[in-house]
């Protein structure tokens, strides 16, 4: 289960798709609320926690996403990590599913590699949305 991000006027390879697992994707959304919020209304910033397509369409607006998320890497190593009861409120319905197939609560996590292809991706998305 995860999230599928696509570009809605990508301008190269890059920007025209990523994807992230649910354990993956909460600590990205995380630092896309705690770096972003003045960039994405707040109905949005709570939607991007779900596969319902939403997403900033501005090309400006991802690239300067892509400027924070470069920024903050400067002075955080070893990607993001949410304990698995923090992201609850993010993720509650996919994690209410987790729970029903048997699979164990984990860590959420991001790399500094899948980071880098999510600046990489924002940097030519031209606008994204979320499924």
């Amino acid at each position: 289960m995860g999230m599928d991000v696509t570009g809605t006027n990508a301008d190269s390879e890059a920007g025209k798709y990523f994807a992230a697992n649910i354990w993956t994707w909460s600590p990205i959304h995380d630092l896309i609320c705690r770096l972003c919020s003045d960039l994405i209304d707040e109905d949005t910033l709570r939607l991007l926690a779900y596969n319902e397509g939403a997403g900033p369409r501005d090309a400006q607006v991802c690239k300067e996403m892509a400027n924070r998320f470069e920024v903050w890497m400067e002075h955080n190593v070893d990607g993001n990590e949410m304990e698995a009861d923090a992201a609850i409120a993010k993720v509650s319905v996919h994690l209410e599913m987790c729970d029903k197939l048997g699979q164990p609560r984990q860590k959420h996590s991001v790399s500094d590699h899948q980071l880098k292809e999510w600046i990489e991706f924002l940097r030519h998305c031209g606008g994204f949305a979320v499924w």
